[in-house]
Order: structure tokens, then sequence, then C-alpha cells
């Protein structure tokens, strides 16, 4: 009698077990929402350029458990989001403060990335020098549509000073070049990177020695996405993504030195 030959079936199970492996090692799409539609942390959202999304690219590369794609989503709707339990993903570039957490028990949270702080910024002719909310009597200070100034929000409160909103930092910066503006906060990674476009701008621009505020920047999820955080928490301690993420926050004008950071 004839034997069968086993050759098609040791392709099938072969197949079989190529497909299995391959479901088993398949990353699980998480999404990360961004909401500073503002260089250089996101400079165009439809090409994916800017800082966000090369630190995206980064975690992808340094772990294999997730496949992370980040996408712009405006503040409003991801407070709703939160506030209805249906958030979705991950928030990047954010800091426990904003989001009522300081103690970082209410969300998970990855450790910093960044360092950042927005700055008071006027022109190099009419130096301003913030010495709490009574320095800003009198001035017009410039601020984007929508966002919340803590040090300044008193002042314009009590009607000791006059707000000038814009649609973005950059039209707070030519505005302070044009001398247009007493004062404007902008973050200091904002301003490095326009003023590495426009160069000539470096000699208009004067920082108070103190700022709005100083800040790090962070990942954060809601509890249920813990291992996430937990994976991206591991992948900050390999040192080959430290020096990686070093070398891309220089590129973007963001080190210590650029922020001038003093420890």
């Amino acid at each position: 009698m004839k034997l069968l030959s086993n050759r098609p079936v040791l392709v099938i199970i072969f197949s079989c077990l190529i497909f299995v492996s391959e479901v088993s090692f398949a990353k699980q799409a998480v999404s990360i929402y961004a909401y500073h539609l503002k260089p250089p942390y996101i400079i165009d959202s439809e090409e994916e350029v800017g800082l966000y999304f090369d630190l995206t690219t980064l975690l992808n590369k340094y772990q294999q458990g997730f496949l992370f794609k980040l996408e712009y989503m405006p503040r409003r709707r991801l407070n709703r989001d939160i506030e209805q339990n249906s958030l979705d993903g991950l928030i990047m570039g954010v800091n426990p403060v904003w989001f009522r957490d300081r103690q970082q028990k209410k969300f998970a949270w990855s450790v910093p990335f960044m360092n950042d702080r927005d700055e008071f910024v006027s022109h190099v002719k009419t130096p301003f020098e913030f010495k709490g909310p009574v320095s800003l009597y009198n001035k017009a200070v410039g601020g984007v549509r929508g966002y919340h100034y803590f040090q300044v929000a008193p002042v314009i409160r009590i009607e000791k000073a006059t707000l000038v909103e814009t649609g973005s930092e950059l039209q707070l910066l030519e505005m302070i070049v044009k001398q247009r503006l007493d004062v404007a906060v902008i973050s200091r990674a904002t301003v490095n990177f326009f003023v590495a476009q426009h160069e000539y701008w470096q000699k208009d621009v004067y920082f108070s020695e103190l700022p709005h505020e100083s800040y790090s920047r962070a990942i954060v999820a809601t509890k249920q996405m813990r291992d996430v955080i937990k994976s991206i928490n591991e992948v900050m301690k390999v040192p080959a993504f430290v020096q990686e993420l070093q070398q891309l926050l220089a590129q973007y004008h963001i080190t210590e030195k650029d922020l001038e950071i003093k420890r």
C-alpha cells in the first residue's frame, strides 16, 4: 500500500505555528494624545512633525509590547473623556499639577521626560522683571486665547493689567519683537524654537529672571492603563534610550543649558 506524503500536513502545521507566533508577539495598539499644538511639541500634526512624534517613535523602538500612535486632541475634549471615564489612551507632555493630581494618586504617571518653563518675555529695550503681582500692574500682558496663566489671572481680575489674547505663541513673540506688548507668557522651548528660525530675534528678547512657572513634562494615563505606563517607565531607565532622548531634546533646543535651568 502506498503511503500518503506527510509534506502537505507539515506545511499546514508550520503555517499555523507561524500565525500563532505572529499573533502572540503582535504589539498592542495604544493611542497617545497631545494637546500642545505648538512648536516644538507639535510642529505639523498632519505631517507628524515635532518633538512628541519623535518621542513616540523612540518609545516604539525600545519596547515590543505596544505600538504607540500620537495624535492631537484639544484639552477640552480630553477633559470631557476623563470626566466620562472614556479616555482610551495616554496623554503626553503634561504635569500632575495641571490635572489636580499633585500626589499622583488619581492617575498613572510616567517619570518626567523633560523639564520646561513658561517665561515672562519682554523686549530687551523695555525689560520686564517679575517680582510678584504688583510688577504686572499697568502692563499689557500677552497670552494665548484659552490658556490660563495663574500668575497673571488675579491681576487681570482686579483690572490692574490688560490681557491681550492671540491665537498662538508665535504671534505673541512677534508682538514682543515689534514692541506691541509690555510682556508675554511663552514656553521657553517654544521661544527657543522660533529664535532658532529667526536668529535676529535673539537680540530683541529678554527673559525675566523669575519665570511664570517651572515644571516637568511626563505621560499620564488612567489607572486601567498602568501596565502601559509601567512599560514606558522601564524604557526610560534604559541607558541607550536616555542617550537618544537627550540627543532628541538637544535637536529641539531643550537642554538644561538652553532652558537656563540652574541646579
